[in-house]
């Protein structure tokens, strides 16, 4: 048997030395483990693992990245080297990749996935710190099940889960961890946590933006919905069911996809424009920005999304559902407190007539406090502050 998979390994190894120079671009890209970040030889360090995403060490970041986590998870590591550790990054959900790692001993255990559920099982001696970008994944899965149900009651359409669980389930959380950290609401996890830490994601900012007056006037009739493909997870199909029956409102639809239009049949409407894919740094989005007042996503659960903070600091109002991740939010949003098509229809009516002197005032204070909370630098010094006061009182 030894002698079997002796043979097989090097038929492994021959063929992959044939054809690997013809994948080099998806080599880098799926680079699974990036070992011994910040490691100082010679020295005796602590050592720490963090499950999350690999994929910024192998990306151009002079190039947009469109993504907001790629640059928090280099403020993540720098955190950990200012705290003496010596790091290593691994894919969250790359199971396989365990077997690199296995027989190094480490000393905290970061992050979520389940490459974090298993390795805090195969070293329990470690401290181990849950990181939550979402809700709580027992949440997410009945709230999601709603809008499916909901969806399937209107349209007779049977479509899947499509967010809930792919990183977060319900197994995970059962266990206790030494920390947990969230982006999300902490509500869930007061029956196994007495103290949770906050903090909040970044946002993309575009370079070019200039904070100044709108015509409210006219862009209080104008929603933004800026999004991904898990469409019936954050709100899109009501927002097309209200959009699709009036003329007096508008609804701009930026980060959806071929199969996203397929599902939900979006009309030809003038007051409906969908642009697909966005770039934050395009100056199609600084014209959107310019046009809407609001930013709107009636998403049933979120870890307080960088489309809401993206939007917050091109001085858009959020609309948001209470309880989904957003309530830090506090006064500086806008709360929905059903996704019923009638009530969301109510409110967007008395929306798109608000008091423009309201709308000036709370368009004001939201971007204020997106351009103190929703950056990098903030990012930074509150997980730092968090880390540490996590370590002293764990030993």
């Amino acid at each position: 048997m030894q002698r079997l998979k002796r043979f097989s390994d090097k038929a492994k190894e021959f063929i992959w030395r044939k054809i690997k120079g013809s994948f080099n671009h998806l080599r880098a890209r799926d680079t699974p483990v990036i070992r011994n970040i910040n490691l100082d030889s010679g020295n005796i360090q602590r050592k720490v693992l963090i499950s999350y995403l690999t994929i910024g060490y192998v990306t151009n970041t002079e190039k947009n990245t469109g993504r907001t986590i790629i640059l928090e998870i280099f403020k993540i590591v720098k955190v950990f080297s200012e705290l003496g550790f010596s790091i290593d990054l691994i894919n969250c959900n790359d199971v396989k990749s365990i077997e690199i790692i296995k027989d190094t001993k480490y000393d905290l255990i970061f992050g979520f996935g389940e490459v974090f559920f298993m390795m805090t099982q195969l070293q329990p001696e470690a401290l181990a710190v849950l990181y939550m970008t979402e809700q709580h994944p027992a949440v997410s899965y009945i709230e999601e099940n709603k809008r499916i149900e909901y969806f399937y009651e209107r349209h007779k359409k049977h479509i899947p889960i499509m967010r809930s669980g792919q990183f977060y389930k319900i197994e995970h959380l059962e266990k206790k961890y030494n920390a947990i950290i969230t982006l999300s609401e902490t509500e869930p996890l007061k029956s196994i946590y007495n103290q949770s830490y906050t903090i909040f994601p970044t946002g993309i900012i575009n370079s070019r933006f200039v904070y100044a007056d709108k015509d409210h006037s006219i862009a209080r009739k104008n929603f933004l919905w800026l999004g991904s493909s898990a469409v019936i997870h954050k709100g899109l199909d009501l927002l097309i069911d209200i959009f699709s029956r009036r003329d007096d409102i508008f609804l701009h639809i930026c980060g959806t996809n071929p199969k996203v239009r397929k599902l939900l049949q979006i009309p030809d409407m003038i007051n409906i424009i969908d642009y697909g894919y966005i770039d934050i740094q395009s100056d199609t989005f600084l014209d959107i920005a310019k046009k809407c007042s609001y930013s709107i996503l009636p998403s049933c659960a979120e870890g307080c999304a960088t489309s809401i903070t993206t939007s917050m600091l091109h001085g858009l109002i959020p609309v948001v559902m209470k309880d989904t991740g957003f309530n830090r939010l506090s006064d500086n949003c806008i709360f929905l407190n059903d996704f019923k098509i009638e009530y969301l229809d109510t409110v967007i009516s008395e929306l798109s007539n608000s008091n423009i002197e309201d709308l000036i005032s709370l368009r004001l204070k939201s971007y204020l406090f997106a351009r103190k909370e929703f950056v990098l630098p903030a990012f930074e010094r509150n997980f730092h502050f968090i880390m540490s006061d996590i370590i002293s009182k764990n030993g």
